[in-house]
């Protein structure tokens, strides 16, 4: 069985956690184990896929923004052959410039198996949340799923179920077989304690929220709730750590002049794994919130880190925080504020919850993630 892995879009974004951390941690783990995988990117000028050499996919993780490969060369992917292929779409492939809809059916005609990987539905969901950009091309590929795809994994079964209705509701009789895999959260095993940049900052008290700064995300809603906290802790502080997304603008004008912005507020993105680690390692808490997610990563890294993890109480969340992380049912500042002055106000009650989490929650692993999907892909590939 040879595994076919598209990563335009990765190579286009170069962005370095989200979905592109599950390609990160699949496919490092792919060459490791001397998986028979072809690592693939589309040249729309030649109009043709190029092969990329595994090789050097470890250099490319150590500098992602900048690396180019310096070895590749044009694959033939439509040629007859024995052997059981499977084109895994891993990536957020609805972008491509090759599109779903007309490559499947050329490739099924090549008796290549068609695998997807969807991790949310919020395009078909919450269509305004996003990019134009992704509102457009989303339903085309999910059409392209829906008629070509042998199977389809999910990272929870809040997601699966939002694909199982939304294919009953578009009336699609087509059988497609669905599992679930939790995606792992173990992304650095040592965590170097060196790091003079942001040395100072780690050793205060603050509030973490990791994740794109999206409407989706309530980054506004946990600022505001924060400078309610800070008049009554002045010396608690707060850390967003990720990119900046879309249809955020007032909010960042808000951010970038507040009077509190670099002494009690800060914004951090293009950070490296260690430091990512490192800020969650010390954290005094964490929060999460949005409206919906297809599984909610940051959540799982968090608890990863043994810290009490306030989030929202939506979609695949609680599926992924259990009984480990504190939820909120209507996302406002009040319940935030409610919530982390309990903890600190409590230090008893901080210090039992935060070893409840050491000694019970088990950190999905990254190993595990990867073995289930090569597995599955095995038995498929004998059928």
């Amino acid at each position: 069985m040879t595994l076919f892995i598209d990563i335009s879009e990765f190579l286009k974004t170069r962005l370095t956690t989200g979905i592109q951390r599950v390609i990160k941690e699949f496919l490092k783990r792919a060459i490791l184990d001397n998986y028979r995988t072809n690592i693939l990117y589309y040249d729309n000028t030649l109009k043709t896929y190029q092969l990329l050499d595994n090789s050097e996919f470890g250099n490319f993780l150590k500098d992602i923004k900048n690396y180019n490969f310096k070895h590749k060369q044009e694959i033939n992917l439509f040629q007859s052959s024995k052997e059981c292929k499977i084109f895994f779409d891993i990536d957020s492939v609805w972008n491509t410039d090759i599109k779903r809809v007309q490559l499947y059916p050329e490739l099924k005609s090549f008796n290549y198996k068609i695998v997807n990987f969807i991790y949310d539905l919020i395009p078909i969901l919450y269509p305004d949340y996003l990019h134009k950009k992704t509102k457009k091309n989303f339903p085309n590929f999910l059409d392209a799923v829906f008629t070509y795809s042998d199977i389809v994994f999910f990272d929870s079964i809040s997601s699966q179920n939002d694909f199982l209705n939304l294919k009953n509701d578009s009336k699609i009789i087509r059988d497609i077989k669905t599992d679930i895999i939790y995606l792992g959260a173990d992304f650095l095993q040592k965590i170097s304690k060196t790091n003079h940049k942001y040395s100072s900052l780690l050793s205060k008290k603050y509030l973490l929220f990791v994740g794109t700064i999206e409407p989706r995300k309530k980054q506004v809603q946990v600022l505001k709730a924060f400078e309610v906290l800070q008049k009554a802790y002045p010396e608690l502080h707060l850390v967003f750590i990720g990119r900046v997304g879309w249809n955020v603008e007032l909010f960042m004008d808000y951010l970038n002049t507040h009077p509190l912005k670099d002494k009690n507020i800060h914004h951090l993105y293009n950070i490296d794994d260690n430091t990512l680690n490192l800020f969650y390692k010390n954290a005094f808490i964490v929060t999460y919130i949005s409206d919906y997610e297809g599984y909610g990563l940051p959540i799982a890294e968090s608890l990863s880190h043994s810290n009490i993890t306030i989030t929202s109480k939506n979609s695949s969340m609680y599926e992924v925080g259990q009984d480990f992380a504190d939820y909120l049912f209507h996302n406002t500042e009040d319940e935030i504020v409610t919530m982390v002055s309990s903890y600190l106000q409590n230090p008893k009650t901080y210090k039992k919850k935060k070893e409840y989490i050491k000694n019970h929650y088990k950190t999905p692993s990254w190993d595990d993630f990867y073995k289930q999907i090569v597995e599955k892909l095995s038995y498929e590939s004998k059928k």
